[in-house]
């Protein structure tokens, strides 16, 4: 027992020392790692304090900026119109007397119409003549009206339409298609009897002529003692299904019915009708006229039999309906009083339904009237595709100042005929009047700009500036700088402080403002600029331009600060301090300076002060440089 006791002591003892040494190492542990803290803390206070010296920022000068540098041409001018001469878009970046040389030349133009008169009962449709500027799928479109009539048939169908929520069997222009239907009338008693509706649509038409007309029935009846012929009611019906006029009732009287069926008739004489809407339909009721009764007996009419002979089918001969439409349409324009060279006229156009006989002529005004053969005058056979699209064109080159006016008016006419019951649609998609004269050297070159908007931004522009130092062998003609408006797709100088400008033949500038509206022709998300350079109208010389600056600048209230960097390791400056009597107020700043360099750091943002102020500038390191403008 006691030696247990013993042993049981010792092992006590030496588990205290164990935790002691334990203890002991873990202090030593925390020791080293404060010691290795607090000497990495120091040797990089030491080294941050170390590149702190040997940094030396200076602000040399301050001044207030109100223009950018000029942005010049990206890439190579586009002649548009004109040539190019020799040089190189680089050498109208500065005013150096080095220039690029562009020279007018001879461009045609063009002319597209400004109105249009219909020529008959020719109807507008749709479309306006801004429509016809190019040749794009966008038209203007008219409506034939039907220009001569002949007796023709309508035959009664099976197929119905709906007017108003009605049904009305159609009556149609070809013959039967179908096995045939019946319609019964009650023979028991006297009287008449509707058998049935039928309706014409009346879409293209303006009249209904006079003209005697014949009913055929094909009908028979029951019954031996059964007495009952045929007849119609004839009005117009408004699309609404309404009745616009009641023409006649209980005309075009059969002969007495058969106990077979036999095809009977009977005249009526048509009075002419104006129609008075084209929504508007010719209904035809047929009716039995029961004039004997007999009980259980029925009076039946068939329709639309294809087994039939053309000659027994129910139907009506001797109406006057169309049988040629024709469109007419007159567009009329202007143009300049030049001597022309030559004239090319040209016309794009389709129709609705093919093979049309199409005429189109250009007024000659020296002979007052429309070509009928020769130069003005165009005939052809349109596609027999319907809405296939068609360029037609004639070039003029003997006397084609003939067919303007004294003024410059000019008018060209379309006709399309086509003997057809059906009306079709005139597309015109493009009419262009293209001249050549003497009086036409022009220059147009176009080219882009890219404004650097990260140094100015859009929020911090006041306007824009555009400028051109140029020389010309003309000084007598009126030269433009324009822009593309991004708004309206175009170039212009809507707003410009100035339009023309007359040159001299030494270099001298011409400048414009954009004034307010500036941002119109500024692209917002990459501040590109397209600026056109161009003759104001075109003239009979042949004009030379030397261009030696071709530049586009940013007004502004902002700040220059001239840096230097007169340490040994590069500067990131962080923040400006602008500081007067009332101000106090900083600006962050993410600017890198390389140790040597001496740059100019602009702010479009930044608003100097007019009076006494002080700057501030603070580098990442915490260096301070002051500017002092007392």
């Amino acid at each position: 027992m006691q030696i247990t006791t013993k042993h049981f002591k010792r092992l006590t003892h030496e588990k205290r020392g164990v935790s002691n040494v334990i203890v002991v190492m873990l202090s030593l542990v925390l020791i080293v790692i404060i010691v290795s803290n607090v000497v990495l803390w120091s040797y990089q206070m030491n080294q941050l304090d170390w590149e702190k010296m040997r940094e030396k920022i200076e602000i040399a000068n301050v001044e207030r900026v109100t223009r950018s540098q000029w942005f010049t041409s990206e890439s190579e001018y586009t002649v548009n119109a004109g040539s190019h001469v020799n040089g190189t878009y680089m050498d109208t970046w500065s005013v150096n007397n080095v220039s690029e040389t562009f020279k007018e030349g001879v461009v045609p133009l063009c002319y597209n119409p400004s109105g249009y008169v219909l020529g008959g009962s020719t109807k507008y449709i749709s479309g306006s003549t801004t429509d016809l500027v190019t040749d794009n799928g966008a038209y203007m479109v008219f409506r034939s009206y039907s220009s001569a009539f002949s007796s023709q048939r309508l035959y009664a169908h099976r197929e119905s339409t709906i007017i108003a929520g009605a049904l009305y069997y159609q009556l149609k222009l070809n013959s039967a298609d179908a096995s045939g239907i019946q319609f019964q009338a009650d023979a028991s008693t006297m009287g008449r009897k509707l058998l049935a509706k039928f309706a014409y649509p009346l879409v293209g038409l303006t009249s209904i002529p006079a003209s005697t007309w014949t009913v055929y029935y094909r009908a028979y009846k029951t019954g031996p003692v059964t007495v009952a012929h045929c007849d119609v009611d004839i009005l117009i019906r408004k699309v609404d299904g309404t009745i616009r006029t009641i023409i006649v009732t209980d005309i075009a009287n059969s002969s007495n019915l058969s106990t077979s069926w036999i095809t009977v008739s009977g005249t009526y004489a048509w009075s002419d009708y104006v129609v008075q809407n084209e929504t508007d339909f010719l209904e035809v009721d047929y009716y039995a006229h029961v004039t004997t009764s007999q009980a259980n007996k029925y009076v039946y009419l068939n329709v639309d039999d294809s087994s039939l002979l053309v000659d027994d089918q129910t139907r009506i001969a001797g109406i006057m309906l169309p049988s040629k439409y024709t469109v007419e349409v007159e567009l009329t324009g202007s143009s300049n009083t030049q001597d022309w060279q030559s004239l090319t006229w040209t016309i794009d156009s389709d129709f609705t339904i093919g093979n049309l006989n199409v005429t189109l002529q250009l007024y000659d005004y020296n002979a007052s009237k429309y070509p009928t053969t020769g130069d003005g005058y165009i005939s052809y056979t349109s596609s027999p595709t319907p809405n296939t699209d068609e360029t037609q064109n004639q070039t003029i080159t003997v006397n084609s100042t003939h067919f303007r006016s004294s003024a410059g008016e000019w008018k060209i006419k379309i006709v399309g005929v086509k003997e057809t019951n059906s009306q079709f649609d005139l597309k015109v998609d493009w009419i262009e009047l293209k001249v050549r004269s003497q009086n036409s050297y022009t220059l147009d070159i176009t080219g882009e700009f890219v404004l650097d908007l990260s140094t100015f931004p859009l929020a911090y522009i006041h306007t824009i500036e555009i400028q051109i130092r140029y020389r010309a062998n003309d000084s007598l003609e009126n030269w433009c700088l324009k822009a593309f408006n991004w708004t309206s797709g175009e170039y212009g100088y809507n707003g410009f402080n100035s339009t023309e400008h007359l040159p001299a033949t030494e270099f001298s500038c011409y400048a414009v403002n954009l004034t307010s509206v500036w941002q119109s022709y500024v692209q917002n998300n990459n501040g590109t600029m397209r600026i056109k350079f161009c003759d104001k109208d075109p003239d009979a010389n042949e004009t030379t331009i030397d261009i030696d600056l071709l530049g586009v600048r940013i007004v502004v209230d902002g700040a220059k600060f001239r840096l230097q960097n007169g340490g040994s390791t590069t500067s990131h400056i962080v923040a400006i301090w602008i500081i007067n009597a009332t101000t106090h107020r900083r600006y962050v700043a993410n600017f890198f300076l390389n140790s040597g360099e001496k740059p100019d750091y602009l702010r479009a943002d930044i608003c100097l002060p007019i009076d006494n102020f002080i700057v501030k500038v603070v580098t990442e390191r915490g260096n301070i440089a002051v500017f002092r403008n007392d």
